[in-house]
Formats: C-alpha cells, structure tokens, sequence
C-alpha cells in the first residue's frame, strides 16, 4: 500500500527548510535585482548617449540569465555557452513537462514580482 501524504517534519526538518528558503528568497531577490538593474542601466546608457534605441527588456536580461545558469547545470562553461551534458540537459528540459511546472505556479502565485515590462 502506497502513502498519499507525507509525514510531519520534525522540529529540526522545519528548522533546515526555513534556513534554506530564507537563503533561496535572498538570493532571488539579488536576481531579480541585479535584472531589474541591468535594464535600467541599458536605459540609462542610451540616454546618456543620446541613442534613439529602445531600451533593452528585463525579459532578455532573465533569459540571458536562465540561459547561463541552464548550461552551468548541465555542466558546460557558463562563460563560453560551451559544453554540457546533452543528455542532462534534456532530462531538465523533459523536468519542466511534468509537475514541477505545477509547484513553479504555486510557487510563484504568492510572489510579489512586478509582471510589467521594463521602460
């Protein structure tokens, strides 16, 4: 007989989980920043040096990013795009198909990140 449900953690398992996701919410709170910064300072320079050019979107900023960080899990050079397990890759990519896509979106309902596009 399977169980349906997990068991209660104990004191020291709540414990380990609340550190953790504190250090997992400071960190993406540096991403998201360090996002947000990158475009404004794309904004910034083209202003600065009167360019008519439409700013660059926090969008490609988190692409670059999730392109960099994808790689490094594979185990390629986050610095070159070089390299990689292919084989890893795919099982990631395959990943996202089932329910981590679910626990993403539960995840992210309580989030209070801004969906506006960048200026």
């Amino acid at each position: 007989m399977t169980q349906n449900t997990c068991s209660i953690p104990t004191p020291g398992q709540r414990r380990y989980l609340e550190i953790r996701e504190a250090a997992e919410r400071a960190m993406l709170d540096k991403v998201f920043k360090a996002i947000d910064d990158a475009a404004a300072e794309v904004a910034d320079g083209f202003a600065k040096a009167s360019l008519e050019f439409e700013p660059t979107s926090r969008d490609y900023f988190t692409f670059a990013t999730q392109q960099v960080l994808f790689v490094r899990l594979c185990g390629g050079d986050p610095d070159t795009l070089q390299g990689g397990d292919p084989e890893l890759g795919q099982r990631i990519v395959n990943n996202g198909s089932t329910s981590s896509i679910t626990i993403g979106r539960r995840r992210n309902k309580g989030s209070n990140q801004s969906t506006k596009k960048s200026p």
